[in-house]
């Protein structure tokens, strides 16, 4: 017997727990792993579940936790990581600020994922608050369709930020603070070729540039505004220590001539010199991020404008056996024709893992399960899926697929009605499979097997093998019952539908060079139910593996997992 109080309450913590937005696989699982019998009563289950999943959909997180205050649900009950498994920030003192900065010049990836889900989860941890903050300071690679995609993969994974803006919306601002170091002859205009610029920084030796006068420096910096002055021909550098062991130091640039249509400016700042603006003006308390970001120059920015220094947690990136996450490297490899393009299924960007089958539920779990730390670590897809397949197997139907074809006759056989689960243990419904003697067998379910061998199509009635042949098999009905010891076989019957799987391996070998053989294409036949399969909609093709729906028209599915 369903207890609809134990749904609501099941449905409103997974949603407490996702930002708002609930999921109908968990939830099943979380009843499921509580009361075994509910999987005698899945028709009702799912249907109530989905009827919360609607109406809490529409409340806001306030909400949703005021509500499960009203009834009464235990904190201890959240399908929420427990105290621990995340570990404290250090040095929390009030309200915890994050923040998410995008540069929106590329497409977003597993690695922004993971940085995302990390942050975000610290902020629901402390009940805090977090930016998104596209830092568009790159203005000519900057595209509305890379915007667009980081908001719908953080979107999809739950992630829900509380405020969001350009850089660029700051910019009067920025040039507030350049000029103030400019005035205080803090900051000079270099007007030096740029290999001189490199040079010198390697030498350790000053240019004359750093000796204007703060009047020339202002009189250059307004021609540089008003577009007087060529790109490349001037930088903004910042007075340091051109004698630091850290080349970093050694007179920083901080702003830079461009010309774009992207924004009306001519002088733009760099990516350090932004960033610590941002961080000030977003009141960020701690920046979590990968330790590919160094931090020595932006807290010696932070000194020279006044800016506190926020607390810097950082971890080692999140590598991938054979997957390539620059930039650089996916364009090379779709310039040359070897992928597709930025969705590719091989590629770990979002678009590219929406598109596999990867529930974001699952990347919650890795992530908690995996934990990070400042070593390096190259994690396996494999562990990934793992943990996807237990999402996806209580809701994926199960449907007969073939690859190899090979045609069996029956002779005798019955016409027979096969009614067939669409789950072996979630009640998921049946459907029925008209059968006339003629079927589609896996070659290999044929192999090495000699006349007189019975087996059993699955569901359905034994036959006896009688004759083998090269491109068919002949057999003979051999009765309803299981007479133990025979080998049970899927099929398909003569109304088929073909069907393509593209099957994925690591795109890179382990010298990093692309792969040819890190996408297959598996033809084969499947029953007529796959004309009910949504784009987007995983099943289990039985004896081979879960797949997603990727292309209704052409009936091509992507292999998901085993």
């Amino acid at each position: 017997m369903i207890n609809e109080s134990d749904v609501e309450k099941a449905v409103l913590l997974n949603a407490i727990a996702h930002g708002g937005k609930a999921s109908t696989g968990p939830v099943i699982s979380s009843l499921i792993g509580k009361n075994k019998e509910l999987l005698k009563e899945m028709a009702e289950l799912k249907p109530l579940i989905e009827k919360y999943i609607m109406e809490f959909g529409s409340m806001s997180l306030e909400e949703l936790q005021k509500k499960a205050k009203d009834l009464d649900v235990s904190a201890e009950k959240k399908d929420v990581p427990k105290e621990g498994e995340l570990k404290d920030l250090p040095d929390v003192k009030g309200e915890v600020v994050l923040r998410l900065p995008p540069e929106p010049s590329g497409y977003m990836h597993l690695g922004h994922a993971i940085s995302g889900l990390i942050n975000y989860m610290y902020k629901e941890k402390y009940n805090g608050k977090i930016w998104l903050r596209f830092e568009d300071t790159n203005p000519n690679r900057v595209k509305q369709e890379f915007v667009d995609n980081f908001k719908k993969g953080y979107t999809w994974l739950g992630i829900r930020w509380d405020h969001e803006k350009f850089i660029t919306e700051d910019m009067e601002r920025i040039y507030a603070y350049g000029e103030t170091l400019l005035k205080s002859d803090r900051a000079y205009v270099c007007t030096c070729d740029k290999d001189d610029i490199k040079n010198n920084r390697m030498d350790g030796k000053e240019c004359s540039c750093r000796g204007r006068s703060v009047n020339e420096n202002m009189e250059l910096w307004k021609k540089a505004r008003e577009g007087g002055i060529e790109p490349e021909a001037a930088i903004v550098r910042a007075k340091m220590d051109m004698h630091s062991r850290d080349m970093s130091l050694r007179d920083p640039g901080i702003f830079r001539i461009i010309k774009t249509t992207y924004r009306d400016y001519n002088v733009w700042p760099l990516y350090d010199f932004a960033s610590v603006i941002e961080d000030e003006l977003c009141g960020i308390t701690h920046i979590i991020r990968s330790n590919e970001f160094k931090n020595v120059l932006q807290s010696e920015l932070r000194k020279m404008l006044g800016f506190r220094n926020p607390v810097l947690v950082q971890f080692s990136r999140y590598n991938f056996k054979g997957t390539p996450f620059s930039k650089r490297k996916i364009r090379a490899l779709v310039e040359a024709g070897e992928i597709s393009g930025w969705d590719d299924i091989r590629l770990p960007t979002m678009s590219a893992i929406m598109r596999r089958g990867i529930r974001p539920e699952a990347f919650r779990e890795f992530v908690l399960r995996s934990g990070y730390s400042e070593s390096k670590h190259e994690y396996s897809w494999d562990s990934l899926f793992t943990l996807n397949r237990r999402i996806i197997d209580p809701t994926s139907r199960r449907l007969f697929f073939v690859s190899r074809p090979v045609k069996l006759v029956v002779d005798n056989a019955p016409e027979k009605t096969a009614k067939i689960k669409n789950h072996p243990s979630i009640d998921m419904g049946e459907r029925e499979i008209k059968t006339n003697g003629v079927f589609f067998i896996e070659s290999k379910d044929i192999d090495n097997r000699a006349s007189n061998n019975v087996i059993r199509l699955k569901d359905l009635f034994n036959v006896k093998i009688d004759y083998i042949g090269t491109n068919e098999v002949r057999g003979s009905f051999y009765g309803e019952e299981m007479k133990g010891g025979e080998k049970i076989i899927q099929w398909v019957t003569d109304k088929n539908i073909d069907v393509e799987i593209q099957v994925v391996e690591n795109l890179l070998n382990e010298d990093e060079t692309f792969n040819e053989k890190s996408l297959t294409v598996i033809k084969g036949i499947a029953e007529e139910a796959v004309h009910e399969i949504k784009e987007g909609e995983t099943v289990q093709f039985e004896r081979f593996g879960f797949c997603i729906l990727d292309d209704k028209k052409k009936n091509s599915f992507i292999f998901v997992s085993k």
